[in-house]
């Protein structure tokens, strides 16, 4: 995480685990997806990760209720998600060879639900 000391990590039973750095302590777990975690990218406090089921979800860390925005996108596993350096914009990579780009729709679910751009 850009803000401090906050380590994810994606597990193969499709949870993430939070880890405090500073302290070497796991300070929360997170579930969510069906498979394994495969890929993961922060934007600020927002965790995006994506699974092996092709499902993309948005957790934001400071709420009990993590869970702001999910969908499926792709028909394989997310092999990759990188935030733009400005936080408006998600690349999701997929096994299915298809690269999406989401915008951040304010005002709505962190993401929307049909990306900007569709590329083979």
């Amino acid at each position: 995480m850009q803000e401090g000391d906050c380590l994810a990590v994606g597990t193969s039973m499709g949870v993430i685990q939070l880890w405090d750095c500073s302290n070497m302590k796991r300070v929360r777990i997170m579930g969510g997806h069906s498979a394994r975690v495969s890929s993961l990218s922060w934007n600020s406090y927002i965790l995006s990760s994506g699974s092996g089921s092709g499902q993309i979800i948005h957790d934001d860390v400071r709420r009990r209720d993590h869970s702001v925005a999910g969908f499926s996108s792709h028909t394989q596993e997310v092999c990759g998600l990188k935030w733009s350096p400005d936080g408006r914009y998600l690349a999701s990579g997929g096994n299915d060879n298809m690269l999406y780009i989401w915008p951040v729709v304010a005002g709505r679910a962190y993401s929307q639900h049909q990306p900007l751009y569709s590329l083979r």
